[in-house]
């Protein structure tokens, strides 16, 4: 299995890169649109349209970073938890040469096993998740690695989790909410207000220490990203999702990121080029103390 090179940029072996494009198309738990198993491809074909100069920043991080990226995880057929384990065993060595990871999945479960490999070198990590959903469910039909429960298992993991743009969740996720010591939810309906905004930039500017950001691309607008599997209307604008972007990565070194949940459409090109164009913004952003 090949895919093409993140912006189309020249071969570089993922030893002598210092970040690194980790394709994982794995999609098992999905339930509702399905294909995000497509995405990691998708989004790598778009980001050969982008341009590799930021006009608005003015620079080209493209010329400033090593970028690799590597060969896509053959997804694990016999369940979540191999699957699991392998996406372990292949980041961890990674994070111990002190490579940035970003992954594009594939269904958000993944990220599970992204930041266990990331606490092994930054054991006082915080964990800041972008989703439309709380994801904070014990069990989704049956299954404690459904891509609904990501967020419970995160949290289970024993560091500080913060979720912004969240706009449905259960009766039962409400109760978690209101009583979780480590988990702070800024929903959307509060992000589209200027005093919840001023308090959610606050919030990840006193974060301390580093970070691992998971980017579900149903947190954008259905209006503006609508390729995903289960679309939430009231959604994040662009600029927004952006300045949320900047913010956590100027307030300290963010480790590692994934982006997630993103379902090609037929006969539409817009959210796996808005996605490459994500992504792309925040590699930027992670290395703009380079800019010229």
């Amino acid at each position: 299995m090949s895919y093409p090179n993140f912006l189309d940029l020249k071969f570089l072996p993922v030893k002598e890169a210092e970040a690194v494009i980790l394709p994982i198309p794995y999609e098992a738990t999905t339930t509702y649109g399905a294909g995000t198993r497509e995405a990691p491809e998708a989004i790598l074909a778009a980001s050969r349209q982008l341009e590799l100069w930021d006009a608005e920043e003015g620079w080209d991080p493209s010329a400033a970073v090593r970028l690799a990226t590597a060969s896509p995880l053959t997804p694990e057929v016999s369940g979540p938890q191999a699957m699991l384990d392998k996406i372990r065993k292949t980041v961890q060595p990674l994070v111990a040469q002190g490579k940035v990871v970003l992954a594009l999945g594939g269904e958000h479960t993944i990220t599970l096993a992204l930041v266990q490999a990331m606490q092994t070198k930054y054991p006082d990590l915080n964990i800041v998740v972008l989703d439309a959903h709380a994801d904070l469910r014990e069990s989704y039909d049956g299954c404690k690695f459904s891509h609904a429960c990501i967020n419970r298992r995160l949290y289970e993991l024993g560091r500080p989790l913060t979720l912004l743009g969240v706009r449905s969740y259960s009766q039962e996720e409400s109760q978690l909410i209101k009583v979780a010591p480590r988990l702070k939810v800024f929903p959307a309906w509060e992000l589209h207000t200027a005093e919840g905004w001023a308090q959610a930039k606050a919030h990840l500017q006193g974060l301390m220490g580093p970070v691992y950001l998971s980017m579900d691309a149903d947190v954008f607008d259905p209006g503006i990203l609508p390729g995903v599997g289960t679309p939430e209307p009231g959604g994040l604008g662009y600029a927004q999702v952006l300045e949320l972007l900047r913010t956590v990565t100027q307030r300290g070194p963010v480790v590692g990121l994934d982006l997630v949940e993103l379902t090609p459409l037929p006969g539409q090109r817009v959210s796996e080029f808005t996605a490459a164009r994500v992504l792309y913004k925040a590699l930027g952003y992670l290395y703009i103390s380079r800019r010229p």
